[in-house]
């Protein structure tokens, strides 16, 4: 496994983007309606990403990480965790849940992410009925969708896994290795960016897979930041993911 340095060696692919984002309303089991965009590949594909957001940002992070995957025959879908983006109500509202005091705070936050993994697996498996119960599926989670992520990989076949700024606890450490470590993972942080930096050495340093790569970054950005610096990575990232999930 290699030890990325930014993106000194990375292998560029050239896109030319034809497809736009399908907005999508996906109705949770508790009747709240969740948004997602959906990017769907022109060339017929069994091959799917789920791309989770991080939790200061939504799923507009991905827009043209989302295009760049279709044009090279990858569905793609992103969606927007409950409670941020459009998805939305007086209950589940990141923008008031912050303007709590610190108490309630935690407490609305709780109640709202607690609903996260099946949100997630609603839209598992939205993607996996525009490829198939065959198809090669792969996720991507920044900074808080990390975490979910795992959980996604804990209840179903995932075959790739990226971690995008995202710092993960030794516990979510160890799930990840007893299911994951075996997989592909692409690890992405940079050196201030702390906490997170240390999670992702000790993540690489976990990952058997050969095809497993850690790309470092100067400096203190965390996650959406660092594809508006370096316009080169969602390449990279898209790069990566078509060859790791085969044709």
């Amino acid at each position: 496994m290699k030890l990325f340095l930014t993106l000194l060696s990375a292998t560029l692919i050239t896109f030319t983007l034809t497809s736009k984002a399908n907005d999508l309303l996906l109705k949770a089991d508790d009747g709240f309606d969740l948004k997602a965009s959906y990017y769907q590949s022109n060339i017929t594909s069994d091959r799917g990403v789920l791309l989770l957001h991080q939790c200061n940002y939504n799923r507009s992070m991905y827009n043209e990480i989302g295009q760049q995957l279709s044009a090279q025959g990858i569905h793609a879908l992103s969606l927007d965790f409950r409670g941020f983006g459009e998805s939305t109500n007086d209950e589940f509202n990141i923008e008031k849940i912050q303007a709590l005091p610190q108490d309630e705070r935690r407490k609305a936050w709780r109640a709202m992410s607690v609903h996260w993994p099946s949100d997630v697996q609603l839209a598992y498996k939205h993607l996996l009925s525009k490829i198939s119960d065959k198809g090669i599926v792969g996720v991507v989670g920044a900074s808080c969708g990390g975490s979910q992520a795992i959980t996604l990989a804990e209840n179903n076949p995932i075959k790739v896994i990226g971690f995008f700024s995202s710092g993960q606890r030794d516990e979510n450490i160890a799930r990840y290795k007893k299911i994951m470590a075996d997989k592909p993972t692409l690890i992405i942080a940079a050196e201030e960016d702390t906490g997170t930096y240390e999670s992702a050495k000790k993540l690489f340093k976990t990952t058997t897979n050969e095809q497993s790569k850690f790309i470092a970054y100067k400096g203190g950005d965390h996650g959406y930041p660092l594809l508006d610096k370096d316009k080169q990575l969602g390449r990279y990232i898209v790069g990566w993911l078509d060859s790791q999930l085969g044709k």
